[in-house]
């Protein structure tokens, strides 16, 4: 009888945001009337440009499998060597891609939890060993970094995961704190995940770091831009990390119409900051809302938050019967929070309204 591997037939399934059109149409939900809080992407969509530049694109020829034009013009943007990037169907992509290249069987990685879920399936793909650090609640989720480091060379880890800003709890790491791990693990691959550093508050610049030998910098254009239904994301590293990634990396992984919106969107940062102001404001009339309301709000540095609603599936339940989708933090670990990410103000008074009635 055919058998998958038994590490890979015990993999976890993962849970992530946005809306399930199979399960509303089974609790006879028209996903077409659900206001999505679940994801984190930016609620204002592309810029209208380039929406009207993705037209352009012949579906018929195959994408670049470098994707040349869209790597140079991204090195350009970021003062960097285009040997230094690689582009991914979402960033979600580069995480497997690393994982394949320098993980197996055995091999320690450490990582802080809750955080994304998709580092820990990466890792058991491969069957390398998970070890979590918990990040304590009475600490509003806070990563103390040198307990963090102390507890990481106890294990002597292969590889050590960071997500700053972290999903699902928005605490951002500083430069020193992330340069120290960096310094403590030389012989570890530290993958630090920016996937939400466009919408962060007091960001500073992982760039500066690049000097690392085992530093893999990973973000995404699929949030800032909107682009979930194109994925695109990037890892920015040594020559030599991604000469690595790219021994592994599928073919045409990136499809034309990603890399042709990506090009477009370099030039859109004024389009960004725009949004990001935006976004602040009803991040924090969301906040104060639900703070009116009796409930427990997490500080975060970014473009979502989590708040504490007691039986969660029960909380998530009553909101999507009333046309409004979050996130259930059970699937991060987090039993009982909710995380929600703003949409435009008018969207935001509309869930408000109904949190009173559920609360």
């Amino acid at each position: 009888m055919l058998r998958a591997k038994q590490h890979i037939a015990d993999l976890p399934a993962i849970i992530h945001g946005g809306v399930n059109s199979a399960a509303l149409d089974g609790l006879g939900i028209n996903p077409g009337n659900v206001l999505d809080f679940s994801t984190c992407c930016n609620p204002y969509g592309p810029p209208k440009h380039l929406r009207k530049a993705i037209r352009e694109v012949n579906p018929s020829i195959y994408p670049d499998p470098e994707s040349t034009v869209m790597v140079h013009a991204l090195a350009l943007k970021l003062g960097i060597n285009p040997k230094n990037l690689i582009l991914g169907s979402g960033s979600t992509e580069i995480i497997r891609l690393a994982t394949a290249a320098y993980l197996g069987p055995g091999d320690k990685v450490v990582m802080p939890s809750p955080t994304y879920g998709e580092y820990e399936l990466a890792c058991r793909i491969v069957n390398a060993d998970l070890i979590k650090f918990t990040l304590d609640e009475k600490g509003d989720f806070h990563l103390d970094a040198a307990l963090f480091a102390a507890f990481a060379k106890s294990h002597k880890p292969a590889a050590i995961f960071l997500c700053n800003p972290n999903n699902p709890t928005g605490q951002y790491l500083s430069y020193d704190h992330v340069s120290m791990i960096i310094r403590e693990f030389p012989d570890s691959l530290i993958v630090l995940d920016e996937a939400y550093i466009a919408f962060t508050e007091g960001a500073w610049n992982s760039l500066q770091l690049l000097k690392s030998p085992n530093l893999l910098i990973v973000r995404s254009m699929t949030k800032d831009f909107s682009l979930a239904g194109l994925r695109l994301g990037y890892g920015i590293a040594p020559k030599s990390i991604i000469a690595t990634l790219k021994k592994v990396r599928p073919p045409w992984n990136v499809n034309s119409l990603a890399q042709h919106a990506g090009r477009m969107a370099l030039s859109c940062d004024d389009y960004i900051l725009r949004c990001c102001e935006r976004i602040n404001r009803c991040k924090h009339y969301l906040a104060g809302e639900l703070i009116k309301l009796g409930l427990k709000v997490i500080p975060s540095q970014t473009n979502f938050f989590i708040f504490y609603a007691g039986d969660s599936a029960v909380f998530k339940s009553r909101l999507l019967e009333r046309g409004f989708l979050v996130r259930d933090c059970a699937s991060f670990g987090l039993v009982g929070y909710i995380r929600v990410s703003p949409r435009s103000m008018p969207d935001c008074r509309k869930l408000i309204a109904a949190l009173r009635e559920v609360c």
